[in-house]
């Protein structure tokens, strides 16, 4: 009866371990999610990044400027992943997995830069919608956004 109990046990560990995927899977954008960076909302999915750092913290972006300023302000987040938004289909996609340009189009912080899944698609998109403004700030975004207030009183 004994030996019943064991294999029953196991069997039941080895159900409950294959349901459990260890695959990250991205968090969906909720109208009251705000950019861990700008603190704008994330209103178009079109344009939206997030990284899930390694305690299962998720930070959401509005623009993918605010998702490399966050990161070159933060080189100590331990980060697991970071997914990004198909301009195109805005299904998300994991960051090494994608092509980013930067284009002319207006995104929601200026920095025109939008992901693809499609290496020839986004050559394509980046040939009709070219930069127009090549300057930008030291915060990676063209114009003044992603500052934060510290910024503009230490670089007026």
């Amino acid at each position: 009866m004994m030996d019943h109990w064991y294999v029953l046990t196991g069997l039941a560990g080895l159900l409950v371990a294959g349901c459990v995927s260890s695959e990250l899977k991205p968090v969906d954008i909720f109208p009251e999610d705000a950019c861990a960076q700008c603190r704008m909302a994330v209103s178009d999915k079109s344009f939206a990044s997030e990284i899930i750092t390694e305690e299962g913290e998720v930070l959401k972006f509005d623009d993918l400027g605010c998702l490399e300023n966050y990161r070159k302000k933060n080189p100590a987040v331990k980060i697991r992943t970071i997914f990004v938004s198909d301009f195109d289909t805005k299904t998300w996609l994991p960051h090494e997995k994608s092509r980013i340009v930067k284009t002319g189009i207006t995104t929601p912080m200026g920095s025109g830069r939008v992901a693809f899944a499609d290496s020839a698609k986004a050559a394509e998109f980046l040939k009709n919608n070219p930069p127009t403004d090549t300057s930008e700030n030291e915060n990676g975004c063209g114009g003044d956004c992603c500052s934060s207030e510290d910024d503009k009183k230490t670089n007026p």
